[in-house]
């Protein structure tokens, strides 16, 4: 996976590490209520995260049995 950073002179690209993105989806997980339905867009906006990296989470979250998801992976809880 690759972040991008701003630079005077464009973007500069720079590969996340397995760690880095461990810890990132550890701290999103816990950051969705398990009360109530989510969208990729809340996710978006209680993270800062770009939404396409948060539909990556939100759908392995779901794949791997930590969420379950509803309306054609549209909204996500997380599992008590």
């Amino acid at each position: 996976m690759y972040s991008y950073t701003k630079t005077d002179q464009g973007f500069k690209i720079i590969m996340l590490k397995h760690e880095d993105m461990t810890t990132i989806a550890a701290c999103v997980l816990e950051t969705i209520p398990q009360d109530i339905w989510v969208t990729v867009s809340d996710v978006y906006k209680l993270t800062g995260l770009a939404e396409p990296r948060c539909q990556l989470l939100l759908t392995q979250f779901s794949l791997a049995g930590l969420m379950e998801s509803r309306d054609d992976d549209t909204f996500f809880k997380r599992y008590p």
